[in-house]
């Protein structure tokens, strides 16, 4: 397996050791997180979500025009009649029309109360209902308001109201209108005002009341809040809307929701009454319109109903004509039934060539009568009337909110344009009937007063005048029947639509925020946020951690591995050797002696890429194990720019070492001093030489190393690290054995390449790695040593 590709990977058992060991991160980071969530629940304005339910078109109530309009539309899509029902009910404009039922909503109150959130700053603030407050602000009509500025309000102990306002600029408005009247830089008002009072500033007129229900309020500072009526209306529209129960039910759901919960719950039960109470006065107004109209047809017929009886009774006066006899009055019958109808086919077609004039004009048919008013029965007509009228209202509706290019209106404009040709050629048709009825009637009418001509003058003069009379009484009771009924329908007019439920709050409490919500994403942060350092950590870390990252840079032999020890521990090891780090040492003297091939005597070098990873540490008990193991071992101090053996040891400091007995200045005997551990000698620097690379170049380093070989079992050198100075590459030609020394969490990978380039190019022999300072406690892939070694020594 690919040791770079298996590093690409997330070991979760390795995450989760990292995480163990270091718990007080994670700790911490959830701590901070479930805190930050307290405070977040605690200044956080609650939301509160509010339903109620509405049917639309319902088909057993209402009116009769009603009724039949809603048959009409049955053969229409439903989705489309509720998706415009719903544009309808959520538009603008109706939104405005409630708000003008609720003049209150522009004065918002809010209340900072007095609590430990807000010891420092106002972090927590929270909005009330007019109800709760324990005064009232009550803007004088058509007078400037300043506007969206938290204005102070204050209650003294005499009971007057201290009204404050700091703002670096703002706005003077019409609440009504929204209009802009002036903008003001470095607002400032400072005014008391008795309860009950006007108060009258350039920048604010208003009345403050006391509120008797709420006796003192809440404990903290109060606050209110002007808007003008437009941008009320614009918030409760981005919180408002509705969805049809299913696709096929005439039931929507309105949902609302806001900070206070009173005024969610007024706002949607006065949005239904105004829908109501809005389709009934569309409906009324029709209705009245066609009352004017017969009322004027009826005014028109009754002077000519008069008129007519004059005629007759003059002419029967002034004539002695009394009766006629029965061919006369036979044919003066079917003579008036004739006029009649001709009269009727005349005025149908007259409503026709009206209807059509309005159509080729493109004008509106909310003025126009309907044909049933009308007495024409056709029922093709009567829909399609009723069917483009209703298209043209809801378009009507829709404009107010809607742009030319709303799929809705879109939708609406084709519909419109289908059913007035479709009404127009049916129109066309109508009057051409009309036209051969009346052709026909007036050919019969022709035929009958051919007949009536003949009869005697008076008894024809007689017939025509009664005739005329009679027709004009029929037309009379007629345009009264119809009148009758149309002021019937208006009586009776109803909405089709009802409310089903009013608006109740949707839950127990608020929507948001919620506690088991927040508490999970805090859990959620406090875990993923350390888990995230961890990770990033890890993979920025270009420092050794274990054995996996040497494999991924070299494929030079690890040795073994050094457990991480204190201070006073490293220096009394080399006398007990007991515990982890002696342990570990003697792992790594056995695994030199069998991968080394079994050498007896070795020169056995140890260096390291830069000062600080131990090398002199690992070089000391290397050969102390040595000695311990029954072999004659000298340590010999090569590192001749930073001595440190002889603290390991605590000799005195001496003059005498590996330094002078090069420069010749010393013998061997007086150079090499006992270490105090059996068998195990020391050859110390002694004097810092400033030439220290010419000594170990000399022949006499060579001689002195021969001598060595022959007088001990192991030589262990503790020699410079390899990428300071190039004393150790003077050395390694010397050495049977090389062992390179680095840091857990402190050597650099790259520092390897240069021992790793001798290894690849095979300049280097025997060359092995030890990893020093390993926490076994904090270092996943040796976590289960530190149990193994106590369990050895735990006598």
């Amino acid at each position: 397996m690919d040791p770079q590709a298996a590093s690409d990977g997330i070991d979760l058992h390795q995450l989760l050791f990292r995480i163990r060991t270091r718990w007080p991160l994670v700790v911490g980071c959830l701590l901070v997180a479930f805190i930050g969530a307290f405070l977040y629940l605690q200044v956080k304005t609650p939301i509160y979500d509010f339903k109620s339910t509405m049917m639309l078109g319902s088909q057993t109530s209402g009116s009769k025009q009603a009724q039949e309009l809603l048959k009409l539309l049955e053969i229409r899509d439903k989705s489309v009649k509720m998706e415009d029902e719903i544009g309808m009910i959520t538009s603008l404009a109706m939104v405005q029309k409630t708000m003008k039922r609720l003049p209150h909503f522009t004065t918002s109150y809010f209340v900072v109360p007095d609590t430990w959130v807000n010891a420092a700053f106002p972090l927590k603030k929270r909005e009330l209902a007019m109800e709760s407050s324990p005064f009232r602000i009550t803007p004088l009509p058509n007078t400037p308001q300043l506007v969206d500025v938290p204005i102070r309000i204050d209650i003294l102990p005499d009971g007057r109201y201290q009204v404050r306002a700091d703002a670096d600029k703002g706005e003077l408005k019409n609440l009504q209108t929204g209009a802009v009247l002036r903008r003001v830089a470095n607002v400032h008002i400072n005014e008391t005002v008795s309860a009950g009072h006007e108060l009258k500033h350039p920048l604010l007129s208003v009345r403050i009341d006391p509120n008797q229900v709420v006796e003192g309020g809440e404990k903290g500072q109060y606050f209110v809040k002007l808007q003008d009526m437009m941008s009320v209306v614009v918030n409760q529209l981005q919180g408002l809307s509705a969805r049809a129960i299913d696709h096929e039910s005439h039931i929507i759901q309105l949902m609302a929701s806001g900070p206070v919960p009173k005024q969610q719950q007024q706002f949607l039960d006065t949005l239904m009454s105004v829908m109501l109470a809005d389709e009934v006065q569309d409906k009324n107004r029709v209705g009245q319109r066609t009352l004017d109209f017969l009322d004027g047809e009826i005014a028109k017929m009754a002077a000519l109903r008069q008129q007519a009886s004059q005629d007759l009774s003059a002419f029967r006066t002034s004539r002695g004509v009394v009766n006629v006899d029965a061919q006369s009055s036979n044919r003066v019958s079917q003579l008036t039934n004739l006029q009649l109808e001709r009269s009727r086919v005349a005025t149908q077609r007259k409503y026709y060539q009206n209807m059509l004039s309005y159509l080729r004009s493109n004008r509106s048919l909310n003025q126009v009568v309907s044909p049933a008013s009308m007495g024409i029965s056709d029922p093709v007509l009567n829909q399609m009337v009723l069917q483009l009228a209703e298209l043209s209202s809801q378009k009507a509706a829709l404009g107010v909110n809607a742009s030319a290019d709303n799929p809705m209106v879109t939708v609406l404009d084709e519909r419109i344009k289908s059913t007035r040709e479709a009404l127009n050629q049916t129109l066309s048709n109508l009057l051409r009937t009309s036209d051969i009825g009346l052709n026909d009637l007036e050919s019969q009418v022709n035929q009958v007063r051919g007949d009536l001509n003949r009869l005697p003058e008076d008894e024809r003069r007689l017939a025509m005048l009664q005739s005329k009379s009679d027709f004009n009484d029929k037309n009379y009771n007629f345009l009264l029947e119809k009148r009758t009924e149309a002021a019937i329908a208006l009586a009776t007019n109803s909405t089709d639509k009802k409310i089903v439920d009013h608006a109740l709050m949707q839950g127990n409490g608020p929507s948001s925020p919620k506690p088991m919500f927040v508490g999970l994403i805090a859990l959620l942060s406090g875990l993923i946020v350390p888990i995230g350092i961890l990770l990033v950590t890890q993979k920025v870390n270009r420092r050794i951690q274990s054995k996996e990252d040497l494999a991924r840079v070299t494929d030079i032999p690890l040795l073994g591995v050094v457990a991480h020890a204190s201070k006073a521990d490293k220096q009394q090891m080399v006398h007990e050797p007991k515990g982890l780090v002696a342990e570990s040492f003697r792992s790594i003297r056995v695994n030199l002696q069998y991968l080394s091939g079994g050498l007896e005597k070795k020169l056995i070098g140890v260096t390291s890429s830069v000062p600080g990873e131990g090398k002199s540490f690992c070089a000391v008990n290397l050969a102390a194990e040595l000695a311990h193991s029954g072999r004659r071992v000298i340590l010999v101090e090569t590192d001749l720019r930073q001595p440190t053996m002889a603290t390991y040891f605590a000799m005195p400091p001496s003059d005498k070492g590996l330094a002078t007995y090069l420069s010749g200045l010393t013998s061997f005997e007086d150079s090499v001093r006992p270490s105090g551990v059996e068998l195990l000698d020391v050859m110390t620097c002694g004097i810092i030489p400033p030439n220290a690379t010419q000594l170990l170049e000399t022949p006499r380093m060579a001689e002195l190393l021969e001598r060595l070989r022959a007088e001990y079992d192991y030589i262990v050198l503790d020699t410079p690290p390899v990428g300071y100075v190039a004393e150790y590459f003077v050395l390694m030609r010397f050495l049977d054995a090389n062992i390179y020394v680095v840091r857990q969490n402190y050597t650099d990978l790259s520092l390897l390449s240069q021992i790793n380039d001798l290894h690849l190019e095979q300049k280097i022999k025997n060359v092995f790695l030890i990893i020093n300072d390993v926490h076994f406690a904090k270092t996943y892939e040796y976590r289960h040593r530190t149990k193994a070694y106590s369990y050895g020594y735990s006598h």
